[in-house]
This record gives C-alpha cells, sequence and structure tokens, in this order.
C-alpha cells in the first residue's frame, strides 16, 4: 500500500481520536466547543422519546464511543483488505487468512444469508470479529512489519481494544476510567503503527 494512502487513513483516524476527546472535555467541563449533534445523527423521534431519559442520556454519552470504534474497526478491516490484496492477489481471503477466522466468518455469512434478513456485506472479512482481525494480522505479521513496529505491542493494544470494545458493542456505559483508557487505547494503536 502506498505510504500516501497509510498517512491519509492515519490522519482520518488521528481526527476521530480527537473529536472523541474534544466531546469528552465539553461534556466533563459542560462547555460547548461547537461539536454538537447535527440533525442527521438525531435519534428517531417516533419511538425514543418513550424510553427512559436516563438510557436517552446513556445513548447520547455512548454515540461517541461507538462512532469511534466503528471507524476504528473498519479501518482496520480495510487497512487489512488492501495490504493483503496487494500481497497475494483477489484470492487473499483464501490464502492469508488463518482457517478458524475463515470458519467462523463463512458460518456467521451462511446463518446471516439463511436468515432471511439483508446481509450485511458479501465480503467475509466483514463477519471477523475484532480480535480475529488482530489475528489475521498476526498471521501475515512479515507482510504487516512495516506498518506495525512490534507484534507484542500490536497484541496488547488489541487486547485492550476488545476489552474495552465489549461494553460499546453491548450497549452498557463505560466508566469514566475506561473512557480515558480507551482514549489512551487509541493513541497506543496509532503509536504502534509506526
Amino acid at each position: 500500500m502506498p505510504s500516501t494512502n497509510r498517512n491519509v487513513r492515519l490522519f482520518g483516524l488521528n481526527n476521530l481520536a480527537i473529536e472523541a476527546s474534544v466531546r469528552h472535555l465539553e461534556k466533563l467541563h459542560e462547555v460547548d466547543l461547537g461539536h454538537g449533534e447535527d440533525s442527521v445523527s438525531q435519534p428517531d423521534e417516533t419511538y425514543y422519546p418513550q424510553f427512559d431519559a436516563t438510557i436517552r442520556s446513556e445513548a447520547a454519552a455512548m454515540a461517541v464511543h461507538y462512532r469511534v470504534f466503528y471507524c476504528l474497526e473498519n479501518s482496520i478491516r480495510t487497512l487489512i483488505s488492501d495490504i493483503l490484496l496487494e500481497q497475494h492477489g483477489t484470492d487473499w481471503w483464501n490464502l492469508a487468512v488463518p482457517p478458524n477466522v475463515k470458519d467462523h466468518a463463512e458460518a456467521t455469512h451462511k446463518r446471516e444469508l439463511e436468515s432471511g434478513i439483508s446481509v450485511r456485506s458479501e465480503e467475509l472479512i466483514d463477519y471477523t470479529t475484532f480480535g480475529e482481525l488482530g489475528e489475521i494480522i498476526k498471521t501475515n505479521w512479515e507482510t504487516f512489519s512495516d506498518i506495525f513496529q512490534n507484534i507484542k505491542a500490536l497484541e496488547k493494544v488489541i487486547s485492550t481494544l476488545n476489552t474495552l470494545r465489549g461494553p460499546i458493542a453491548h450497549c452498557k456505559t463505560l466508566a469514566e476510567d475506561e473512557v480515558v483508557r480507551l482514549h489512551l487505547a487509541l493513541r497506543d494503536w496509532f503509536r504502534a503503527m509506526g
């Protein structure tokens, strides 16, 4: 992958981390620094007002963390896909992904296809878990070693992020300390990318 593409991607991810920090400071100090929600991200007013105000407030606070994690996780998928496509060609999924990760993704895709709902993607990497993304990178370390500085540091960062992902993905609030830990883990992620 050309260095320019990687730098642009890192720039975007860094901006998301900064935006999350600014929103956290706005909330913490009860100030408006101009990062208010726009009308596109406002909830559906048909059912939303029927939920308890405390839950709605928690949802608003957690939405910032979800958006950052959404961007992080999907940017990692794109990074992996782009690099392994460049390295192995169009059959990269079969050539470079560990068998257990392939099996899990394929089973999840099949289950979703058979459920009758719209499938999320035709790309099997979109059916991998956050932890499995780390496994793909570690399995192909020679290919990714020019992007990430150290495999042990990468494992630690992915483990921390995966732990913090739990409450975000399962609709629970993050404790104040964990919000700080999330921001630090995001910084560690960008640091690991050299």
